[in-house]
């Protein structure tokens, strides 16, 4: 994980602020990266790694995608979509 960590409630837009909130509160955690922030799982290995857009041009849309990406980690490890890139994540 690269930027230092950062809280939910820091985030301009209610709706992303609300499912941010909502996952942080089941161990995912919030970093400074990209445009804004990346939301990593609690997984061992980080498995699923989610870019938060500080200013999303649809904050409910961006919200719900979101909260669809979080819901479906767990993912088996051979599964092509575990990490954003496609690729496996590398075991520490």
């Amino acid at each position: 994980m690269v930027g230092s960590e950062i809280r939910p409630c820091d985030h301009p837009k209610k709706d992303v602020r609300r499912v941010l909130e909502k996952w942080a509160a089941r161990g995912w955690v919030l970093r400074k990266d990209g445009h804004w922030g990346r939301l990593y799982c609690p997984c061992e290995g980080r498995c699923t790694v989610i870019p938060v857009a500080g200013t999303p041009r649809n904050p409910s849309a961006h919200a719900r995608v979101i909260d669809r990406m979080a819901a479906r980690c767990p993912l088996p490890g051979e599964a092509p979509n575990r990490s954003l890139t496609g690729m496996p994540r590398a075991e520490a």
